[in-house]
């Protein structure tokens, strides 16, 4: 029987070996920072605001009233500190996330409000009972589900319905409070039920709607900061999406988004991008169940790439979700790859040999 010697070199290869192995079939740990009790809040929607070493966020219901808080929570984890809760007189329910500025955080409640429609509130970061801005009156707005915009000392948001037609709102709200500014009204044929915040780009606030346009699908849109009837950028028509429910990414002169529904899969939905100036969306990539269905969020774009959310599908039977990422420029299927070297062919044989 032939002796086998492992000499040093052998040891150390075999210990990075298993460690390669080993980081690759390992995940992620997942860390609890911390968990809500509903004394001190209950069901988040929003997404977390950072500032320094703390995080910022609301919940949709629980607090001391049940109608929602404002909490904040170390980095580092521990248990939430309940900074406001709602009371239904000073807003209830809120979806949006939060927008920081100074010691001061702004955001908008769902329902509550001196009128019961929601509201726009300020909290301060050391923690107070939230001071009402505006309360909406379902004729310059109602239910607002997403986070405000600053721009100098005006605050910018949508309503999902009331205003003029009850197909929602774009309005504006100083910073230190009054009756909300009636921008934009949906009126159906350009929109209807705006569900996620603004993109502001000099003085255009850029927006999607979740349902009306053309086709009855949703629509991309812009509005002057000033105010006006709203342009439709785009309308969805089931094939390139339907039913946008995030907001939109800007990078350059183009806009990308998501959409719920809609699609070459029909159902699972789409990234797209459309130009600032308006036009046909492009579909940058369908989803078909298995890599994601129903995205409901907006995009994050670093480099030339994509990522965001699916809210199903995925490889977990009827799906949990996912995280994905698309290229900005989808790559080029087969058919144009070989057409791209049925060319390549063609011009070299012109050109003779190198």
């Amino acid at each position: 029987m032939k002796k086998i010697t492992l000499t040093l070199l052998d040891l150390i290869l075999a210990g990075v070996l298993t460690l390669v192995v080993t980081s690759a079939s390992a995940q992620a740990q997942i860390t609890t920072l911390t968990s809500f009790n509903d004394t001190n809040g209950a069901s988040p929607y929003a997404s977390l605001t950072l500032s320094g070493s703390t995080l910022y966020s609301t919940t949709y219901q629980g607090g001391a009233n049940g109608y929602g808080t404002v909490f904040s929570v170390p980095v580092g984890g521990g248990t939430p500190t309940v900074l406001a809760s709602f009371n239904s007189t000073n807003g209830a329910n809120p979806r949006g996330n939060l927008t920081l500025i100074g010691s001061t955080l702004y955001g908008t409640t769902a329902g509550g409000g001196a009128n019961g429609y929601g509201a726009v509130f300020s909290v301060p970061v050391g923690g107070g009972t939230p001071t009402v801005l505006a309360s909406f009156n379902f004729t310059n707005g109602a239910n607002p589900q997403a986070g405000l915009t600053l721009s100098g000392s005006t605050l910018y948001g949508t309503t999902e319905t009331g205003g003029a037609n009850d197909y929602g709102t774009v309005f504006s709200v100083p910073v230190g409070g009054g009756t909300p500014t009636v921008l934009a009204s949906f009126n159906y044929t350009n929109g209807a039920g705006p569900y996620a915040g603004l993109t502001l780009s000099g003085s255009t606030l850029y927006g999607t709607t979740l349902n009306g346009g053309a086709n009855g699908d949703g629509t991309v849109f812009s509005v002057p900061v000033d105010g006006g009837t709203p342009t439709v950028l785009a309308s969805f028509n089931y094939t390139n999406g339907a039913g946008p429910y995030g907001g939109l990414t800007l990078s350059g002169s183009t806009l990308y988004g998501t959409t719920y529904s809609g699609g070459a899969n029909t159902y699972d939905g789409t990234v797209f991008s459309v130009p600032v100036g308006g036009g046909a969306p492009t579909v940058l990539a369908s989803f078909d169940s298995t890599n994601g269905e129903g995205p409901r969020a907006g995009l994050t774009l670093s480099g030339s790439t994509l990522y965001g959310t699916t809210y199903t599908g995925g490889a977990n039977g009827f799906g949990d979700g996912t995280v994905f990422s698309v290229p900005v420029v989808p790559e080029p299927d087969s058919a144009t790859l070989s057409g791209m070297g049925v060319l390549a062919v063609a011009l070299r044989r012109r050109r003779g040999p190198v």
